[in-house]
Parts: structure tokens; C-alpha cells; sequence
């Protein structure tokens, strides 16, 4: 399986200030959860998509970064397909199809857009931004220092929990534990039990490396490194300029 080549800011981005990115992404983000009608955040989905195909990343990369999230957003779709009332859409269909509603369908296929678009944006995010810039935007912009803080040591900490769950659920795996219903709920809470207790113990080594470097109850931020004005204007000008056109999307839908 190819994989996406690694995360690096295109040189353009990199000249634009860390804040307008974040702030970029929270706008869009915002503007999909709030959206009543699914053009909005199916609008949304298509531009991300698109400025991840500008900066390199392949078809497969994008359908594989919508994996966790497809999940989610099919839940919730369903669930609102299956729940909301009002006329039948599908009249005379055999069950359970006669109980969609034209309303459900709406919602559900609002739901869905969100989540997958909401899932593009941070996506484009990631790779738009460095995590050291965008915890320098955060603080740059008066977040509490210890959301940053909480944020700089979840992402030292994100690879290592990752392969020790990785690791559970291979061990897992191996021993037959996924091959009846009730043997997975048994796995599924061992690996979180794992997970879970190889997080309290490398906090526990943390706190103890911090206090003997010193640590005085701040964690440096790095520095914002200079933004050209030129191409902070021409990026505040281009998302807010695709912004607007896909809230007018929702309106025009």
C-alpha cells in the first residue's frame, strides 16, 4: 500500500501566519456544524479535498484519512435516518425501508457531510501546519497555557500509546479474542485497560523527567516564525472567498 509522502508544509503555506491557518480551519469547521442544510458541508468537503490534492496527497490518502470518521458520521446518519419522523420516502417499500422519511433522509445526509467534511479540514490542517506552529498559533492567540501544554505533551505522547494499543490488539487478535461477540467486549476492554495504564505510567515518567529539567510550571512554545504580509493576505482573502461561496451553497440548496 503506497503511503502519503510525509506531512510538510507546501512553501506558499508556509509563508502564511500559523494563526490565519488555524483560524482558517475553525471557521470552516464551525461553518459545516452549523449549516442546515447538507450543500454547506458537502461544499466544504469538496474545497478540502481539493487543497489536499494541491498539496500532494493522493485519492487513496484522502479516502483513508475519511476512515475514522466514516464510521462515526455513518452512526449518526442512520440513527438519524432510522429515528426522525414525518412522510414516508420510499411508500410500499418492505421494511425497514418504509420507515425513512424525506426529513430523515435530509438529516442524516446533513450529518454525514459535517462529519466527513470536518474531517477533511483538520486533515488539510494537519498537513498545512506543523504541530509546534499550531500550538504557537494557540498561544499566540491567548489560549489557556495549559491547553497548550495539555496538547504539546498529547502529541509526544500519541505515537507511544498508539503502538502499545497496537500491540494489545495484536496480542488480542492472535489469541482467538475477536472470534465470538462476547470474547470482543472482553478484548476491547483489556486493550483500553492497557491502554489506559501504559498512559498513567508514562506520565508518571514524564512528571518525574520534567521536575528534574527544571520545569517550573510552563512548557516552552516555540516561536511563530515571520509570515509574508503578501501571502497572509492573499490566504485570508482566498478562504474567506471560499467560505462564503459555500455558505451560499447551503442557501442556494
Amino acid at each position: 500500500m503506497q503511503s502519503d509522502p510525509p506531512a510538510r508544509p507546501r512553501a506558499r503555506l508556509r509563508d502564511v501566519d500559523p494563526r490565519l491557518r488555524l483560524g482558517a480551519a475553525v471557521a470552516a469547521c464551525c461553518l459545516a456544524a452549523g449549516a442546515r442544510s447538507p450543500w454547506t458541508p458537502a461544499a466544504l468537503l469538496a474545497v478540502a479535498c481539493a487543497a489536499l490534492r494541491l498539496q500532494g496527497v493522493t485519492a487513496g490518502g484522502i479516502l483513508r484519512a475519511f476512515a475514522p470518521a466514516a464510521w462515526i458520521g455513518g452512526l449518526a446518519a442512520a440513527l438519524a435516518l432510522a429515528l426522525t419522523p414525518g412522510e414516508p420516502l420510499l411508500a410500499g417499500a418492505p421494511p425497514p425501508l418504509d420507515a425513512v422519511t424525506g426529513e430523515g433522509a435530509v438529516r442524516a445526509a446533513a450529518i454525514g457531510a459535517r462529519v466527513l467534511a470536518a474531517a477533511a479540514v483538520l486533515r488539510w490542517l494537519s498537513r498545512a501546519a506543523a504541530p509546534a506552529e499550531i500550538e504557537a498559533a494557540l498561544a499566540g492567540l491567548g489560549a489557556p497555557a495549559a491547553l497548550v501544554e495539555l496538547l504539546a505533551l498529547a502529541r509526544r505522547f500519541a505515537g507511544a500509546l498508539q503502538r502499545a494499543g497496537g500491540s494489545a490488539f495484536s496480542a488480542a487478535a492472535l489469541r482467538g479474542g475477536f472470534s465470538r461477540p462476547a470474547a470482543a467486549a472482553r478484548s476491547a476492554g483489556a486493550i483500553a485497560g492497557v491502554v489506559a495504564l501504559r498512559a498513567l505510567e508514562r506520565s508518571e515518567h514524564a512528571a518525574v523527567a520534567m521536575q528534574l529539567r527544571g520545569y517550573q510550571g510552563k512548557l516552552p512554545v516555540a516561536d511563530r516564525r515571520p509570515s509574508a504580509p503578501a501571502a497572509n493576505v492573499a490566504f485570508a482573502a482566498t478562504a474567506a472567498l471560499a467560505l462564503t461561496l459555500c455558505a451560499a451553497a447551503g442557501g442556494a440548496g
